[in-house]
C-alpha cells in the first residue's frame, strides 16, 4: 500500500508542476496562481487565479510579472546635474539618464554622474570627439601647424612667404607666420652684428699690444709730456728711431776780399754765431 502511494504523489506533483508555467504564475497552497504583468504591481493576493493588480505610477517601473505589492523607482534624472530630462519614462523597463551634450557618463550600466568633455585647447585638434559614454581625446599640432580656438577638428599649415617677403614672426602652435615686404630685418641686425665684432676684435688686440708695452713712452719723453715747453712737447712726439739730423750751413760763401785776407794773405773765417769783424788800418794820427 505504502509503496504504491509514493509513485502517486510524485504523479501529481509532475502535473501540478507542468500546468504552472514558472514565469508567469507561482505555487501557493498546492494551487497554480497568476502574476501580475510588467508595468503593474499587486495589490491582493486574496484570488489565487485572478489576482488584483495596478499599474505603475509615472517614475515607476516593472520589468516583468511579479507578485511584488511595489514597482521599482526609475532614476533621478536632475537637469542641474547636466542629465536629460525625462520624458514620460518607460513603466515596464528601466530608463537610464543621459547627459546632456558636452558630458558623457562615468559608467555605461548605471549613470549617474555626467563628467564635461575635454575641452582641446588652441594648439591642439581633436583626435577622437567625446561621446555618451566616452571623454574627448586631444592631440597636439605637429610642427608646422597651428589651431587657433578651442577644440579644432584641424591644424592648419603656416602661411609661405611669397618673393619679395620675409617673414616677420615665425610661426608655432597657436599663431600663423606672419609675412611683410621689405628687406629682411635679420639680415641687417646680421651685419650690424658683424661689424661690432670686428670693432671688438680691433679694439682687443689694441689694449693687448698697449699693455705688452708696444706703445709704452720712454721715462724722459713722459716728463718732457707732463711738465715741458711746448716746443720740448712737439719733440717727444717724434719717432724714437729717428736718426738725428747734422747741421748744415746755409751761409752764403764769402769771396776773398782785402778786408777778409790777413797780412799773409791767408782768408779769414769767421764763426756761427759772432759778429763779422772788418779789419781796418790802424793810423798813429790823432784828431
Amino acid at each position: 500500500m505504502r509503496t504504491a502511494f509514493i509513485p502517486w504523489v510524485l504523479v501529481t506533483l509532475v502535473h501540478l508542476v507542468s500546468c504552472c508555467e514558472m514565469g508567469t504564475h507561482y505555487m501557493k497552497d498546492e494551487k497554480c496562481c497568476k502574476m501580475c504583468g510588467p508595468g503593474k504591481r499587486m495589490l491582493v493576493d486574496d484570488n489565487c487565479e485572478d489576482p488584483r493588480c495596478q499599474d505603475c505610477q509615472d517614475g515607476e517601473y516593472q520589468s516583468g510579472f511579479t507578485i511584488k505589492t511595489t514597482c521599482e523607482r526609475q532614476p533621478s534624472c536632475d537637469p542641474n546635474l547636466h542629465f536629460l530630462p525625462q520624458n514620460k519614462p518607460s513603466k515596464t523597463e528601466l530608463s537610464k539618464c543621459q547627459c546632456e551634450i558636452g558630458y558623457y557618463c562615468t559608467q555605461s550600466d548605471d549613470c549617474d554622474t555626467c563628467i564635461k568633455h575635454t575641452v582641446c585647447k588652441p594648439g591642439q585638434r581633436v583626435f577622437k570627439k567625446g561621446a555618451s559614454f566616452s571623454d574627448t581625446v586631444c592631440k597636439p599640432c605637429e610642427n608646422g601647424t597651428f589651431s587657433t580656438s578651442d577644440s579644432s577638428d584641424t591644424c592648419m599649415k603656416w602661411s609661405e612667404c611669397e618673393s619679395g617677403y620675409y617673414q616677420k614672426t615665425p610661426g608655432n602652435s597657436t599663431s600663423d607666420r606672419t609675412c611683410v615686404a621689405g628687406t629682411n630685418i635679420y639680415i641687417i641686425l646680421l651685419g650690424v652684428g658683424v661689424f661690432l665684432i670686428i670693432v671688438a676684435i680691433v679694439v682687443f688686440v689694441f689694449i693687448k699690444k698697449r699693455k705688452s708695452g708696444c706703445y709704452k713712452f720712454p721715462k724722459k719723453t713722459i716728463e718732457v709730456l707732463t711738465h715741458g715747453e711746448p716746443e720740448d712737447v712737439e719733440k717727444a712726439y717724434q719717432p724714437l728711431n729717428q736718426q738725428p739730423q747734422e747741421d748744415i750751413d746755409h751761409s752764403v760763401p764769402v769771396s776773398p776780399t782785402l778786408s777778409n785776407l790777413t797780412d799773409n794773405g791767408n782768408f779769414v773765417a769767421q764763426e756761427d754765431g759772432k759778429p763779422t769783424i772788418t779789419p781796418t788800418t790802424e793810423s798813429n794820427s790823432f784828431l
